[in-house]
């Protein structure tokens, strides 16, 4: 893994790669209540990891009123009986989860599985290998922080009605994710087909700011997940 390039006389870093906190009430104090459910001595069985996205699920703990639970009662059938915790956060990149693991948000933890979909939001800052490379270092950090967990990696849900400049990066960095040389605890899925048309529009009714699923976009999401994760809690 790279972490920086020379480019002539100029040094230049990933920054997908570099953990770093991020500042405001609402990151410190959901990032304070995962420290504080995590570190309760409570067992967890599967850990969700990433952002808005995955903060929306709702769950423990609470996401608040903004995130009040895209799909509450589909988290409880397809989570609940693994005893899981929400470990997302609303507009987190690569870095940021990086460094809510060196801050010890897993610590002790040793989830079975834990459920990975990062870096829509480094779309904007970062290059497609970048990303790719944030993911990466994700989930080996996972790991670090969990040596006897397994990994079920999310591909990056589309974005768009129409395929843009932005869903075009989001399956070039998916490209990359699912030809990566994964260790066999980890299993990669993509989740996008069921969101899209033949032709690559967004389906209707799934995503209506072209970003965050809904009722039925969550649910499209765990029709993906589902198999692979019974199959990967039960192994």
């Amino acid at each position: 893994m790279i972490a920086a390039v020379v480019l002539g006389l100029i040094w230049v870093e990933n920054s997908a790669l570099v953990p770093v906190a991020r500042t405001g009430a609402d990151w410190e104090n959901r990032h304070a209540a995962q420290k504080a459910l995590t570190s309760s001595g409570e067992k967890f069985e599967l850990a969700l990891v990433g952002d808005s996205i995955t903060h929306g699920w709702g769950g423990r703990p609470q996401p608040g009123a903004q995130w009040a639970g895209g799909a509450p009662e589909l988290y409880d059938s397809l989570f609940g009986p693994y005893q899981p915790v929400n470990l997302g956060i609303s507009g987190d990149r690569t870095q940021h989860v990086l460094w809510r693991l060196d801050d010890g948000v897993l610590d002790g933890v040793n989830p079975k599985v834990c459920m990975v979909m990062i870096g829509t939001n480094n779309m904007g800052s970062n290059s497609e290998a970048e990303i790719a490379e944030g993911v990466v270092a994700v989930v080996m950090k996972l790991r670090e922080k969990a040596p006897k967990t397994k990994v079920l990696l999310s591909s990056i849900l589309p974005r768009e009605t129409e395929v843009g400049e932005v869903r075009k990066k989001v399956d070039r960095t998916n490209g990359i994710l699912a030809k990566h040389e994964w260790p066999e605890w980890v299993t990669y899925v993509d989740c996008g087909p069921g969101f899209l048309e033949s032709d690559g529009r967004m389906k209707p009714g799934l995503m209506p700011d072209q970003l965050h699923p809904n009722k039925a976009g969550y649910e499209v999401w765990g029709a993906a997940i589902r198999p692979v994760l019974t199959k990967m809690m039960a192994d």
